[in-house]
C-alpha cells in the first residue's frame, strides 16, 4: 500500500493536493509549483508531514 503525500501552499498554508507516493523513506521534502485556489495564482507547494 502506498502512502499519500499532502502538498500545502507556501503563501497561504492551505492543503490543496494529495499525491500518492511509493517511496516513503525519502528525507527530502517534495516541492512543486501548482495552482492554489485560495491565492488564485501559481505558487510553490511543499510536502507536509
Amino acid at each position: 500500500m502506498s502512502k499519500k503525500m499532502i502538498l500545502s501552499c507556501n503563501d497561504c498554508g492551505s492543503r490543496n493536493y494529495v499525491v500518492p507516493t511509493k517511496n516513503s523513506q525519502s528525507t527530502i521534502r517534495f516541492t512543486v509549483k501548482k495552482f492554489c485556489k485560495q491565492c488564485n495564482a501559481h505558487t510553490e507547494h511543499k510536502q507536509t508531514i
